[in-house]
């Protein structure tokens, strides 16, 4: 009788465990189900880089779009430099202004940065203006 018993007992725990590994990998293969499909507002990865990469080729294709007319620019200001050839002595006079005033040129704590950053982008422009003729 004793050993019928503790067989009944051994059954009965074999089949809690049995259910309680059943009920694990329902509730495993549920949350892997959920992981594999996105749900509503959940991100959706490949969008997400489809729509990075698209605003990554449009940002690069502008700044294309920025540096070709840059380079126009330039060559039409090298045409006309090449065209008209400046005296010597503006040209001199021309580096010497560059060479006090220029931003690059000026220490960084010195107190008239600002008013001297100024007068140089202000007179940089009317010597290309005279330059230019």
């Amino acid at each position: 009788m004793a050993t019928l018993v503790g067989g009944l007992v051994l059954a009965c725990m074999l089949l809690g465990l049995g259910l309680l590994i059943r009920r694990m990998l329902r509730a495993a293969w549920a949350l892997l189900r959920r992981l594999r499909r996105p749900r509503w507002g959940a991100i959706n990865l490949p969008a997400l880089r489809l729509s990075r990469s698209r605003a990554f080729a449009r940002a690069e294709s502008e700044r294309a779009a920025r540096l070709a007319a840059e380079v126009t620019r330039l060559r039409v200001e090298l045409r006309l430099a090449r065209q008209a050839p400046a005296e010597p002595r503006f040209q001199r006079a021309k580096r010497e202004f560059a060479r006090r005033f220029h931003p690059d040129r000026l220490p960084p704590r010195c107190p008239d940065r600002r008013v001297r950053i100024a007068i140089f982008q202000e007179y940089w422009a009317v010597l290309r203006g005279i330059e230019r003729g």
